[in-house]
């Protein structure tokens, strides 16, 4: 197949400017139109439960740890040792594993005051650049971790004694016991690193040199030679930003083990005129390969790449494209060889913000990097599938027993070296599990960050649970479901504030064996539990709508599932979250539970019915049962009377006519139930009036005269009455006034009746004319009247 060669344009410059401009308005009014049309047709995924972060700490689910130490980047959990470590600018932290506010030390590792002059003369910012911001941590054995730091642009590492720790004094790491980080951690704090430490070996996907010109994918440390891509060119990598590193193995054969890269780049596939489509891509290279012998010398001779596509097919063949990578959890099963690949990524264009999850299964990547091999033939040439004869052993091969005799990448004949070295590219792209993604979000004021994974054993089966970090300090949980003609349904279950000042996600592990989730951000460390099954209900049917497979009705209560102890009443549906076929007992009757209330209102006033269902996705109604309907249910009818609002029912002029129960009935994914009775008493105005009395009898005047009644409150006097009988902490106040008028008096009369009697007889003879002043002001202080309460 030969290249199709394009034919270059003959208009004049005047010309070819008005048909650019043209060519970028058009592209302007399209991503408008679609922006509107995907807005409008994809509406947001609605949680069902959404927690503020003081809601949170009032249910005792999330153990907030706030520190000085600004700027954490990354997470590592020591599960055996329950010890969480974490990087930040100038620190590293660590602290209990089951509770980050305990047990916490930090050691202090600032850049040199040498380094921090330098960074400033270089015209840096002394806070945001020019200090030790820690970007590479990783466990090296079980005893060290391996740390790297930007160190005011010139980056040191150093290998760390997690015993050190352990010591009563303050704790701080000196320049001398580092080593030159070149190659395994960036100068610049704003550059993305990515990194992973496997088999006592670095490999780092970081920009190497002070101007971040120089980006490359490293391998270093071990007793083998520093390895990279291939410097300044554009067929690698071209302006990268990294995301994760990950080995995965490929067969039983050890020699076949690959590391795989995931990235984000400019494409040079595509040219729009302005160069800068961004696309996600995944590359690889093996375990062994130690570069070529005469070409590709310390370099990857193994190298190859392939994109990742994230996109909703829509009308007429057009794709929405998500772009643009930033976090990828890679989740293992039974068979090591076949995770499953979780990415997340967001769109690059400002017209259209949205951000989506797409899946990818193991076995696509590898038959992408088995196919065909891109190919350009000259700049004024198309991409096109690679047209010669590809040769042996097939680029991208690691050399083992199991492709060939080769023992080592520096035996391959020139003839590979030279084609990796010139085709990194493969032509097929990787597509996602029902090219499409399982979740998505367009036209939300939030974009994914990070995403980690959780595999749950269910009643009726396994479920993925993805907990999705967001630029907002706020977490997602949420799963989905396969549905008919390879379409999925998104089922967002919990969303979740745990950052209250909105600060984004930087940093976000899992503890299955915990079950708690971490999660890091420039105002701190949190530790979220992973679910509270009793927060979505206390029925039956909130239980099974909820759909989480965490949690199951166990005959009382909404709990947490265990699949090693199942019961005969646990019930749980969460593909259809059908409760009619889940929560009957053995007499036929439904498991639900209704809340009932009284509440008194007199006659022409204003009243309120308040009914919150805990599912921000039910739907609220409204029936009364009144007097006249003899137990009839009738659909409240609303008008200026009575409104309908958003958490309640509200009576502007109540009348008689309005007493009765009213029911508010909630739907939740079709299934209906009564939520709360409440019965309205409606009290005559007249009546009011003996209340009043006798009130008044009892308590005589008092302090707060809005009580009294009218003439002394511009609103009617029993509207304060009955603020009194609905609210019973009010009538105790009330209560508490008039006992303490009571109170008063006699305590008054008591000290009246001890204060004559302690006068000697002598005293009380004397004069008048003496000691007046002396004598009549205590009396006057004693015989004041007591103040009104």
């Amino acid at each position: 197949m030969k290249s199709a060669r394009r034919s270059a344009p003959r208009c004049g410059f005047p010309f070819s400017l008005c048909w650019g401009l043209s060519a970028f308005l058009l592209q302007i009014l399209l991503l408008s139109a679609l922006g509107e049309k995907l807005t409008g047709a994809w509406r947001p995924s609605q949680a069902r439960l959404r927690l503020t972060f003081s809601e949170l700490m009032l249910n005792k689910r999330i153990i907030p740890l706030t520190f000085r130490a600004s700027n954490l980047h990354s997470i590592v959990l020591d599960e055996d040792n329950r010890r969480l470590y974490a990087a930040a600018k100038d620190y590293l932290l660590t602290c209990n594993l089951d509770d980050i506010s305990s047990g916490v030390r930090k050691l202090y590792w600032p850049a040199t005051p040498e380094r921090i002059a330098e960074c400033k003369m270089a015209g840096k910012d002394p806070d945001l650049d020019c200090g030790n911001f820690l970007r590479v941590l990783h466990f090296y054995n079980q005893t060290h971790l391996y740390v790297c730091g930007t160190g005011a642009f010139h980056p040191r590492c150093a290998y760390i004694a997690t015993s050190m720790f352990n010591r009563a004094e303050q704790l701080v790491l000196h320049h001398e016991q580092t080593e030159c980080g070149k190659g395994k951690c960036p100068y610049d704090p704003r550059q993305r690193v990515a990194s992973a430490m496997i088999e006592g070996e670095l490999y780092a996907g970081i920009s190497s040199d002070f101007m971040s010109r120089d980006v490359a994918f490293f391998r270093s440390l071990g007793h083998r030679r520093v390895i990279r891509t291939e410097q300044y060119d554009s067929t690698w990598l071209q302006d990268p930003r990294f995301v994760k590193v990950n080995a995965i193995a490929e067969s039983n054969n050890v020699e076949d083990d690959k590391v795989y890269l995931f990235f984000t780049e400019r494409a040079l596939e595509v040219d729009n005129g302005n160069g800068k489509v961004i696309y996600s891509r995944v590359a690889r290279v093996c375990k062994n390969d130690i570069g070529g012998q005469r070409s590709l010398v310390n370099k990857w001779s193994t190298f190859l790449k392939a994109r990742l596509v994230c996109s909703v097919p829509g009308s007429e063949g057009i794709q929405t494209h998500f772009d643009e990578l930033q976090d990828v959890f890679v989740l293992n099963g039974k068979d090591k060889k076949n995770p499953l690949i979780y990415g997340v990524f967001t769109t690059s264009s400002n017209i259209l913000n949205g951000s989506a999850v797409c899946v990818y299964k193991m076995a696509d990547i590898i038959m992408a990097f088995k196919g065909e091999f891109a190919h350009k033939e000259g700049p004024d040439y198309k991409w096109v599938t690679y047209p010669g004869r590809v040769p042996f052993p097939r680029p991208g091969t690691c050399p083992s027993s199991t492709y060939g005799s080769f023992k080592s990448t520096r035996e391959y004949p020139d003839e590979a070296i030279f084609f990796i070295r010139t085709h990194p590219l493969m032509h097929d792209s990787v597509y996602p599990v029902g090219k499409q993604p399982v979740l998505m979000q367009v036209g939300v004021d939030y974009k994914f960050t990070r995403i980690a994974v959780d595999r749950v054993e269910a009643v009726d089966g396994q479920y993925d649970v993805m907990f999705i970090g967001t630029d907002t300090g706020v977490v997602l949980k949420s799963i989905y479901a396969p549905k008919a003609n390879q379409e999925v349904e998104e089922i967002i279950l919990e969303e979740l504030e745990v950052f209250p000042d909105k600060s984004p996600i930087t940093s976000l592990n899992l503890s299955r064996k915990r079950q708690w989730l971490y999660l890091g951000s420039k105002s701190g460390l949190v530790q979220v539990s992973l679910y509270q099954c009793d927060l979505y209900g206390k029925g039956c049917a909130e239980c099974c709508l909820a759909r989480d497979p965490y949690c199951t009705w166990n005959g009382s209560s909404c709990s947490t599932y265990l699949p090693s102890s199942r019961r005969r009443h646990t019930r749980q549906v969460t593909l259809n979250g059908d409760p009619l076929t889940q929560c009957f007992n053995q007499g036929g009757a439904m498991h639900t539970w209704t809340e009932e209330k009284a509440m008194f209102v007199v006659e022409g006033n204003s009243t309120y019915l308040e009914c919150i269902p805990k599912s921000r996705l039910a739907t609220v109604s409204w029936l009364v049962e009144t007097d006249d309907l003899n137990g009839l249910l009738q659909e409240v009818t609303f008008g200026d009377q009575i409104i309908s609002i958003e958490q309640g029912l509200l009576i502007r002029q109540t009348d008689r006519r309005d007493a009765g129960t009213y029911h508010c009935q909630i739907e939740d994914h079709g299934f209906r139930w009564t939520l709360l009775k409440l019965r309205l008493h409606v009290i005559p105005a007249e009546q009011m009036v003996n209340l009043h009395e006798s009130l008044e009898q009892l308590a005589g005047p008092v302090k707060d005269r809005s009580l009294l009644g009218p003439g002394h409150s511009p609103q009617p006097w029993y509207k304060n009455i009955m603020t009194l009988i609905n609210y019973p902490s009010k009538m105790d106040f009330y209560c508490e006034q008039v006992w303490q008028k009571d109170y008063k008096k006699k305590r008054n009369k008591l000290r009246l009746s001890k204060n004559h009697r302690s006068v000697e007889p002598s005293q009380r003879n004397k004069s008048p004319m003496r000691g007046r002043r002396n004598k009549n002001k205590p009396r006057a202080k004693f015989l004041r009247s007591p103040r009104s309460t």
